[in-house]
């Protein structure tokens, strides 16, 4: 548990702004949906609770009047060793709180894939195809699999224990999920919870078509790309710890110039050089009143390519695409000059406050704030 201890000292570095109600920040979602369905989940094995998650997903009604309705999960504190799979739309897991509703489950995908007979190291595939086909390959290898949209995750933590748990691997620190998303997982939201790893891509939602994320007062740990998000993603007042001299970030949003990662008001710490983001496909970093530690290196966000195997590289149809505000490094002015201020005056006011930030990322398609405000009154009345 020592691992959630640090974790839980690490979130005190969150912005005030962190600690407002996010129905404050957004108006209520539409009334228009039915009262949600409730499931109970208790590691003690109460009464009338499930006594595993999965258990709890699976009895879930995917047909008749009853498959379209939301589903809440409340999970009671306690360790939860399993890994999720969770293929319907609609789901809500809430835990009980950061420290005390931990999910966990040690899993490293390259022997994952070995297990399955599918491991290659083949170039990197161009385009949205083949990509996609060999990222379905992952399915089962993160501690929490989704395959599904409308989707949140609130008041837990996921946990990838496979470093720890196995600290002579060689191979310890390579791809660990905590969390991956498939090409069908959009709309995924989570909020006051952390998501660990000691490895690479921590947070992992690839739906490269039309993914689309808000991550709210999240907590994100691991060595490389621990959040690497496919399509848009929208991340405020949240934490991120890097044990690495790697990227923190990483963003695939080639298949549209609209697609961006952006995170506001939010703080990076790392061990002294850890950099700040990195990009194989084009991607778009939008970064606005984030706080950096000192230890941040001075490397610019960049694009990784393969002097050697330059068949691995990606095409850079849109080159660099990386823009900041009132950005600042702790115990240093001015910040590096690749972090000063780029933003145009139309771009201060598209990111001015979360609500701006939605509706500029996610325009009509989606109001994740609303829905957000619409499952806290739910968990707050039942």
């Amino acid at each position: 548990m020592l691992w959630v201890l640090a974790c839980c000292c690490a979130l005190l570095f969150v912005s005030n702004a962190a600690t407002a109600d996010v129905t404050a920040k957004a108006p209520a979602a539409a009334n228009t949906e039915q009262p949600p369905l409730w499931r109970q989940v208790a590691a003690t094995g109460a009464p009338d609770s499930f006594h595993t998650i999965q258990a709890a997903l699976d009895s879930l009604p995917t047909t008749g009047p009853d498959a379209k309705r939301w589903a809440v999960i409340r999970i009671s504190p306690g360790l939860y060793r399993e890994k999720l799979f969770l293929t319907r739309d609609k789901v809500v897991l809430a835990g009980s709180g950061l420290s005390q509703t931990i999910i966990q489950y040690p899993i490293l995908r390259q022997q994952f894939l070995a297990a399955r007979h599918t491991f290659s190291r083949a170039a990197l595939p161009s385009g949205a195809r083949g990509l996609q086909q060999q990222l379905e390959k992952d399915w089962g290898a993160a501690v929490v699999n989704i395959a599904a949209s409308d989707i949140q995750l609130l008041d837990l933590a996921v946990h990838n224990s496979y470093a720890l748990e196995n600290p002579q691997d060689p191979a310890r620190f390579e791809h660990q999920f905590a969390v991956r998303g498939f090409a069908n997982a959009s709309r995924i939201i989570t909020d006051q919870s952390q998501f660990a790893s000691n490895g690479a891509d921590t947070m992992s939602l690839w739906n490269k078509q039309n993914g689309l994320y808000l991550h709210r007062q999240s907590f994100f740990s691991g060595r490389v790309d621990m959040l690497c998000p496919r399509g848009s993603a929208l991340v405020l007042d949240s934490d991120f710890v890097n044990h690495n001299q790697a990227a923190t970030l990483w963003h695939d949003g080639e298949l549209s110039p609209e697609q961006q990662l952006v995170v506001l008001n939010s703080h990076f710490h790392g061990v002294s050089g850890f950099m700040l983001g990195r990009r194989h496909y084009d991607g778009q970093f939008v970064l606005a009143g984030n706080t950096f530690s000192s230890a941040l290196a001075n490397q610019p966000i960049f694009r990784r390519t393969y002097p050697l195997e330059p068949q691995r590289d990606q095409p850079n149809r849109y080159g660099d695409r990386n823009f900041y505000l009132q950005n600042q490094i702790q115990n240093q002015s001015p910040a590096y000059p690749w972090l000063a201020d780029n933003f145009s005056a139309a771009q201060a006011t598209a990111y001015a406050d979360a609500q701006s930030a939605s509706m500029t990322l996610f325009g009509a398609r989606w109001q994740p704030l609303a829905e957000l405000a619409r499952s806290r009154q739910w968990l707050s009345n039942k």
